[in-house]
């Protein structure tokens, strides 16, 4: 593997030095990196060589990675096989001898290590990827690798699982969040998935539209994204997004992160869920079993992905954006009692005068559902069942 370690019972000032850079010095602005990314080929991730790591086992021990990179793959999983809408995690372990590297589904510790004996340095999520051109352009190809072609497999169709390059993660390349469940896109992190709840939400007095009282969310395969229906509004998903180190995005990093999802259909569901039969919101990812959120390869939607692997920007439901407008279509400035009980009032021309964004369209959009359908006359305190989000986060 040519992974040493060179030192223990590392001297304070020696660990100080190596902080810099999150106890890791390595070259380049990352040192874990899906191994050809563009190719679909393999399912691995590198770990460049020259990549110093420490880590505290009883004592601080250094690890310095020579001669070569490291592919970790399927093999080095502590126990079982990838497994699809997964995030994992890349730790180095101390074997008490020059020390070894494991992949692990576990967020904690892998399977034959402790906390103390294994250090989490980096991670990735397993799922559906787009298929893009090499040129590292992120423009989608058909199978024969024509930008929008309409070869054997069409660009729109042209879709495969696995790592999701833009997924990987280690700790000098990562969101200032948790990076579970999320992608980057230039200089931020966008969730892969529309927000679910990972804990129960409640709200100020049980009343639709108020103050977040408890609840989290997250970006996970298989779960039914949040919406009104559970008493959000825009303000509630804001007040949801501080909890996880998060924040809405703007129109314009929203239509960046949803390029080449393919426009919605009327009468299918192949590019998101827009078929204009749909009666509701669905379970969040691509070939997905809408009864119970696992992965089947007939499930629905199985190509409504975009260029850069986020899933669902088209159709199911809309998303809110950080982006705020007002109306023009009165001059009867007043203050409107609409915030909600207890949270002031707005100086508005009417009581709909304010108005949020939100982009994608929802469960029965079809054809008006696409990478940059957006939706300018949704007041930011309306509950609506068909309006969820979507988070984003800047880059540590």
């Amino acid at each position: 593997m040519g992974l040493y370690k060179v030192q223990d019972n590392v001297d304070d000032a020696s660990v100080t030095w190596l902080a810099q850079f999150h106890d890791v010095k390595s070259p380049g602005h990352a040192y874990i990196e899906k191994k050809n990314p563009f190719g679909y080929l393999e399912n691995k991730v590198v770990i460049k060589k020259d990549t110093v790591i420490s880590l505290k086992n009883g004592v601080w021990k250094i690890f310095v990675l020579r001669e070569n990179d490291v592919e970790l793959g399927e093999s080095d999983l502590d126990t079982g096989s990838f497994e699809v809408g997964r995030d994992y995690y890349v730790y180095l372990c101390d074997n008490g001898g020059h020390g070894v590297f494991k992949v692990s589904a576990n967020s904690t510790y892998p399977l034959g290590y402790s906390p103390e004996s294994s250090r989490k340095i980096g991670g990735f999520h397993y799922g559906h990827i787009r298929k893009v051109s090499s040129d590292g352009l992120w423009v989608p190809v058909d199978s024969e690798g024509t930008k929008f072609g309409a070869g054997s497999v069409n660009w729109k169709d042209n879709v495969t699982i696995g790592i999701v390059p833009n997924s990987v993660w280690d700790l000098k390349n990562r969101p200032k969040c948790s990076p579970e469940g999320m992608v980057k896109i230039g200089p931020i992190w966008v969730d892969i998935y529309m927000a679910s709840a990972a804990e129960s939400i409640t709200l100020e007095g049980g009343t639709n539209g108020l103050h977040v009282a408890s609840g989290r969310l997250q970006s996970k395969y298989g779960q039914i994204p949040v919406s009104g229906s559970e008493g959000l509004n825009w303000y509630g998903f804001h007040e949801l997004a501080t909890r996880s180190g998060k924040r809405l995005l703007t129109y314009g990093e929203w239509i960046k992160a949803a390029y080449g999802n393919p426009q919605g259909l009327d009468n299918a569901d192949t590019y998101g869920w827009t078929k204009t039969s749909n009666s509701g919101r669905t379970r969040t990812g691509c070939q997905v079993d809408p009864s119970t959120g696992a992965y089947n390869p007939n499930g629905v939607k199985p190509a409504a992905i975009s260029a850069f692997n986020i899933v669902d920007a088209v159709g199911n439901l809309w998303e809110w954006l950080d982006e705020l407008s007002n109306r023009h279509d009165s001059t009867s400035w007043a203050w409107q009692d609409v915030l909600g009980t207890g949270k002031g009032q707005a100086y508005l021309p009417n009581n709909i005068g304010m108005v949020a964004y939100i982009a994608g369209a929802d469960w029965g959009n079809g054809l008006r559902a696409g990478p940059r359908a957006v939706y300018v006359n949704s007041y930011p305190w309306n509950v609506g069942v068909g309006v969820g989000s979507r988070l984003a986060c800047d880059s540590l």
